[in-house]
């Protein structure tokens, strides 16, 4: 599928970005010291529009419906934990089973949890319960793994939203969130020129916090969430699953047999 003509690409923000703190319109014509200035205020402007700061009209900790992807992952029988996409950066709501598999959907708790479940019971079953951790850094990035509560006793196929961390973007490469954003991604790396190259927060900041006022109100409407401070509650019933004891769920059994 071809990208809209009217998205935002990185060659059109280097030409936008490099007029505007007076270089030459023809690209071909800069130093590497000149190009290198220049991509990290595109950089810096297109982290600023993933993640925008908290700023009239905006509350911090906003994120856009295009950085939470849907996936898939399949459990591994016998395995407490498995890998997480290099780009992933949390979990967003439950997991959930395959229609055919008659299961809740697993619940994302703390780690703590998690390893108080395993010590009472690390046998294996339907996984309920799933925590997310770092793992120890090799130098090349730090990635985060689930941990599963049962241990998975088979292989199951489970979808789920997660955070997206995009990566640098690429010459020739779009920028995240599609052609209605793209005036909106150039505000925010003159924004960010602005404020690095002459010192000070102008026209360009006031356009980039007037257009994300309206793209925020714009995207809520495709189901964009606003995170705020979590509960630390757990659930009470976790201690009684572990314990095999009896809790309220939707589950059924038929002689023997839960789904």
């Amino acid at each position: 599928m071809a990208e809209s003509t009217l998205s935002i690409k990185y060659d059109d923000l280097q030409i936008e970005v490099g007029v505007f703190v007076g270089y030459n319109v023809d690209v071909s014509k800069w130093t590497e010291a000149i190009t290198d200035e220049v991509d990290r205020y595109i950089q810096a402007g297109v982290r600023q529009f993933y993640y925008p700061p908290a700023m009239d009209g905006v509350e911090a900790g906003y994120e856009w419906s295009f950085i939470s992807p849907t996936t898939t992952l399949e459990t591994t029988e016998d395995d407490v934990a498995q890998d997480m996409p290099d780009s992933f950066g949390r979990i967003v709501g439950d997991l959930h089973f395959e229609s055919d598999v008659y299961a809740q959907s697993i619940t994302v708790v703390s780690e703590h949890r998690i390893q108080a479940l395993l010590q009472q019971d690390d046998g294996t079953s339907r996984p309920r319960h799933a925590a997310i951790r770092f793992k120890d850094d090799d130098g090349t990035g730090q990635r985060q793994e689930i941990v599963w509560w049962p241990i998975p006793d088979a292989a199951y196929t489970l979808t789920y939203r997660y955070e997206a961390f995009a990566g640098k973007l690429l010459p020739t490469k779009y920028a995240l969130g599609g052609m209605k954003h793209s005036e909106l991604v150039v505000e925010s790396c003159l924004a960010v020129a602005e404020q690095r190259a002459n010192d000070e927060r102008g026209i360009h900041w006031e356009l980039f916090g007037r257009l994300l006022v309206t793209a925020i109100a714009q995207d809520r409407k495709n189901g964009a969430r606003h995170y705020g401070a979590m509960s630390a509650g757990e659930s009470a019933g976790d201690d009684a699953l572990a314990r095999g004891t009896q809790r309220t769920t939707s589950d059924i059994t038929y002689k023997g047999n839960t789904w």
